[in-house]
Formats: C-alpha cells, structure tokens, sequence
C-alpha cells in the first residue's frame, strides 16, 4: 500500500490547500533572505527570459509544502516514491548550488532512477521501464524551467489532470494541487523566486513515480493508459523532442541550455513572454481535458 490517506470533504480540502499554501508561502519569505548565502541564486543566462540574481528556493519551498500536507493527511510514501523524491530533489540542489558537469549529473541521475524503480516496478522488465519513465519526466520539465511561471503553471494543470485521471491514489498529485498555486504566484513575471534544478527536478520525480503506477500497476501492465498519459504531458515532451532534434541537427550538446524552446519560438513569433507562459499552459489544459475523454472511453 503506497498511501495511508484519509478520505477528505470539501471544508477539509480547503483547509489543508489554505494549511499547505501559508506554510510554502512563509518558507519562500524566509529562505529567500539567506538563499545568497547559501550559493541558491541564478545569474542571467541567454536560455532564460528573467533578471539575473534570482532565489532558487522554489524547490525547497516545494518540498516542505509537500511534506506539510503529506503530515496533514497521515500519508506516508513508499520506498521506491521516497527515493525517487528525495533523491532527484538533492541532485537537482547540489546542481543549483554549484553546477554539476552533464555526464556527473546523467549517471547520477541514471542511478537514482533504477534505485527507485527497483521498488516502484514488480519486473525486471518494468524496472528498466521505470527508469527510463523517471529520466525522461524529471529532464523534460527541467527544460520546461525556462521563463517565469512556465513550469509552475504547465505542472499545476498536469497536476490536476493527473488527480482526475487516477482517482483511485496518487496522494503526492493531490499534494501538488494544493502546493503548486503558491509557486505560480511567486514565479509570476517578473519573478520574485525560481524553481531551479531542485524543483524542476522533485515535480519530475513526482510524474514519473505516478505514471510508472499507471503503467505497471499491481494487477500488470496497462497499456490503455499510454495514450492517455502521453497527451497529459504533452507540452514538456514537445518541447523535448523538439530541442532534442533541433540540437542533433544543428550538432549542438543536447543537455546545454538554449532558446530554442517552444516558448522561445512563441517568443520570435512576436509573443510576449506572459502570453507565451499563458498559450502552453492553456495547451496544457487542452490536452489534460483530452486526457480525461481519452481515458473514459
């Protein structure tokens, strides 16, 4: 059993989203004093639209919310969930504070994602499976951190969608629901915080932890849900397949950051960035409602 989660009504719903969101929001107030301090700033870079010397404390801030409503609702994850979290989230942090050289950081990606995917499948099959699932989620919504709110906004509604589509469990997708509107609100242009590697890297663990139980569930593979799922994360696997190609054919390293992303392009078509940030997040509710419709039939 992967969850001790009690049944919640609207009021208590209410109260823990209102619960989880103070306590994410006075942690963001209080981390971002020392977040100098402790080497958790960017700088500006030419793959981002934003000011330079921006907090990353959005990845802590996520992980304490999340902790604060998992404590509320008695819910205590599995191992393999629990490695998976923990583990990307301190990578992605180590990577914040001092940048990890790319082959360091893949293997140690790599060996996250079999150590939690050991646990999460039932198959040695399903094992290489999950590992490949976790990879690919936690890097496609890493390069999905690339303008103000983006990646909260797009996460938020996959979050919902995901909720919606596995009613059945999912207390972490629940947890983000309640967590993530803080983050948009602070990540909103010009954006006061940053998620950073950390929290770009903890809402991946998350999907792919969730989408590998859809997959490979305890009564076996379910491949009714691929199509599903695929068109939930639709947007951060576009913008992947697309940089990955475009890099390969200009012979560019795939993993160093660019502006050829998908809001980068909506950008040179004459965009502005909060109307960029909005059309990918209203494209991302399209495809969770299309999800949704999918999954029913």
């Amino acid at each position: 059993m992967e969850f001790l989660s009690a049944e919640l009504n609207p009021w208590g719903f209410t109260l823990l989203a209102v619960g989880g969101s103070v306590v994410t929001g006075v942690f963001v107030y209080l981390i971002e004093r020392v977040a100098e301090r402790w080497g958790l700033v960017s700088r500006s870079r030419r793959d981002r639209f934003g000011r330079g010397r921006v907090p990353l404390v959005g990845g802590p801030a996520l992980l304490v919310g999340l902790a604060a409503v998992l404590l509320s609702l008695r819910a205590v994850p599995a191992r393999g969930t629990s490695i998976a979290v923990l583990g990307f989230f301190f990578l992605g942090l180590a990577d914040d504070r001092r940048a990890l050289r790319v082959p360091r950081k893949l293997a140690a990606q790599a060996v996250i994602a079999l150590a939690a995917a050991y646990y999460l499948a039932p198959t040695p099959a399903a094992i290489g499976l999950g590992a490949l699932l976790l990879l690919l989620f936690v890097n496609a919504h890493n390069y999905l951190d690339n303008m103000d709110a983006l990646l909260a906004g797009v996460a938020l509604v996959e979050a919902v969608s995901l909720a919606l589509l596995r009613p059945e469990g999912g207390a972490l997708a629940v947890s983000l629901v309640l967590i993530l509107p803080v983050l948009v609100f602070f990540t909103l242009p010009p954006a006061r915080i940053y998620l950073g590697d950390s929290g770009s890297h903890l809402i991946g663990a998350i999907f792919g932890v969730d989408a590998l139980r859809l997959l490979v569930g305890t009564g076996g593979y379910h491949p009714g849900n691929v199509l599903p799922l695929v068109v939930v994360f639709a947007v951060p696997l576009a913008d992947t397949l697309t940089v990955t190609i475009s890099r390969l054919r200009r012979g560019r390293p795939v993993f160093r950051g660019g502006i050829d992303h998908l809001s980068h392009r909506l950008v040179r078509l004459g965009f502005s960035v909060p109307r960029a940030v909005f059309t990918l997040v209203l494209a991302s509710a399209v495809c969770g409602v299309a999800a949704l419709f999918l999954s029913r039939a």
